[in-house]
């Protein structure tokens, strides 16, 4: 699997999680902490194709002061997956999040995401970030490819620019 991002919660790392289940798992992050590949998210990654690939709160953050950089983070996680592989996503909603990252994906953007790149969408929703935070919330978006297609980016207008 590929992971966008040195994910942790409460200071415990998903790599070693992934790992003790026999997964191959593979990170990218800038700051190449935690086992992470220090890429850069905006560049070619060149790693190849996964089963799955996770973006959970990371592709918000790349390229936060310039729309282009969101296009080759896009690009590199559809050209990550191979026939039948499995892309989870969640980023946060727009609005309740100002504090946090850039570019937050209307639900709109993983539909034409799914739509012009050979992918299915298997699930998409709004959800609480956490019991109890209402004005926190995720789009939560899973897709499996089913068709190979040239990468396409979404319309702009389906990313709320967060300033």
């Amino acid at each position: 699997m590929l992971e966008l991002g040195d994910k942790q919660d409460a200071g415990r790392v998903y790599k070693p999680w992934f790992e003790a289940r026999s997964f191959r798992h593979v990170s990218v992050d800038l700051n190449g902490m935690n086992g992470a590949l220090p890429l850069d998210l905006t560049q070619p990654l060149g790693l190849g194709c996964f089963d799955m690939v996770t973006n959970i709160g990371t592709s918000e953050h790349v390229s936060e002061d310039a729309f282009p950089g969101q296009v080759e983070c896009w690009r590199n996680i559809v050209e990550a997956l191979h026939l039948g592989s499995v892309l989870i996503c969640d980023t946060p909603a727009p609005g309740g999040w100002r504090d946090h990252g850039r570019w937050y994906p209307h639900p709109a953007f993983y539909e034409e995401l799914a739509d012009m790149n050979g992918l299915t969408l298997d699930r998409l929703g709004v959800f609480p970030w956490r019991p109890g935070h209402r004005s926190r919330n995720v789009v939560s978006a899973r897709m499996t490819r089913r068709v190979e297609a040239s990468f396409r980016m979404p319309d702009r207008r389906h990313l709320f620019e967060n300033r």
